[in-house]
């Protein structure tokens, strides 16, 4: 299994105006900036806004908490089964395919 090799957890956002001008900065566990822009009309360069950055802020967070119910459904004996009607086996799936996403997969 693959592991996040990116920066650690926890990521924290911040938005300042500081002479008119927008700026947003998420930056990681060891203060690395890992997400900024800055834009002097007040719109984002790249259409990032408060809920794109929480949800970023969150990522470290939802993938572990993915991987911890991905281990436990299998230790319950499930197995992955995309568009099931067992709905353990497509919640499997999901989960399984949200955590490939985010590692690069």
């Amino acid at each position: 299994m693959s592991e996040f090799k990116g920066t650690p957890a926890p990521w924290k956002w911040f938005t300042s105006n500081s002479h008119k001008r927008l700026s947003s900065v998420l930056s990681g566990k060891d203060g690395d900036v890992l997400y900024a822009y800055n834009d002097s009309t007040g719109f984002p360069m790249i259409g990032c806004n408060e809920r794109d950055m929480a949800l970023i802020a969150a990522a470290p967070e939802l993938l572990a908490a993915c991987l911890r119910m991905r281990n436990q459904l299998y230790a319950a004996g499930y197995e992955s089964e995309a568009g099931s009607m067992h709905p353990t086996k497509c919640l499997l799936a999901q989960v399984e395919a949200a955590i490939a996403k985010a590692l690069g997969q």
